[in-house]
């Protein structure tokens, strides 16, 4: 099964009001576990759990090939932007294309229908990729001056974790989606005398991607969205360690 809207809350339970825990995308991966009313229980293929409504999964017959590179990308009826699009895909959205254009890729999509996206839109979810640090880099700062969401994944809105991960992830590195180094089996503890450019940060509760020079960029409760910030005095109080994929 795969997420079959542009983005879907996760929660903690079979409730609205139960806590938002996580963020899916389209194209997304997931397996069911359980069903409770008008909800799934769900596993994503990178292995959260949470509580879906039923009607943003689908039955996964596309293979997806490419990755939504923009902030956002106009899933469109006809290869011409001039009329309202069929829907719009966030960043790190998976698409089955089926053909490349001069402009656009014509993608499949779930209703069995073709759709068309903007070529400069997308990447092949298996290109090679050099500067890899450089390029996590780059996918977190893109979200400076996004609003804090506890639970977000999107331009939307975004939390701490969710933002680490999804500079991880859509550079094709898979890393836990909460703030605990322990439940990543592919990141090693390193001390921060150690750490370079790209690596994580954990704090008591929060994480972080480092910048280097004693900066990093996250997306802060207090101050209320993504942003670049020196290792204070308050955040070296909750410091546990950093971690690296490298």
């Amino acid at each position: 099964m795969v997420v079959r809207v542009p983005f879907s809350p996760l929660f903690a339970s079979y409730d609205l009001m139960s806590e938002h825990i996580d963020e899916v995308i389209y194209g997304d991966g997931a397996e069911i576990l359980e069903e409770c009313g008008g909800f799934y229980k769900i596993k994503t293929d990178y292995g959260y759990i949470g509580w879906i409504n039923k009607e943003n999964i689908a039955k996964n017959d596309l293979k997806p090939n490419y990755i939504v590179n923009n902030s956002f990308a106009d899933l469109l009826f006809e290869d011409r932007n001039f009329y309202k699009p069929a829907m719009t895909l966030p960043k790190g959205a998976r698409i089955e294309v089926a053909e490349l254009g001069s402009r656009y890729a014509r993608v499949k999509n779930f209703d069995g229908k073709h759709y068309y996206i903007h070529k400069e839109h997308i990447l092949p979810l298996d290109s090679k990729k050099d500067g890899i640090r450089e390029l996590i880099v780059k996918t977190a700062l893109s979200y400076l001056g996004t609003q804090y969401r506890w639970g977000g994944r999107t331009y939307n809105g975004i939390d701490c974790s969710g933002l680490c991960f999804n500079a991880y992830r859509f550079n094709g590195i898979n890393i836990w989606r909460d703030a605990d180094i322990d439940r990543s089996d592919n990141l090693k503890r390193i001390s921060l005398e150690n750490a370079k450019i790209g690596d994580l940060l954990f704090f008591k509760g929060h994480m972080a991607l480092y910048l280097g020079d004693g900066r990093i960029v996250h997306s802060s409760a207090s101050r209320g969205y993504v942003a670049i910030e020196e290792l204070n005095e308050r955040l070296k109080e909750i410091y546990i360690c950093a971690g690296t994929a490298f």
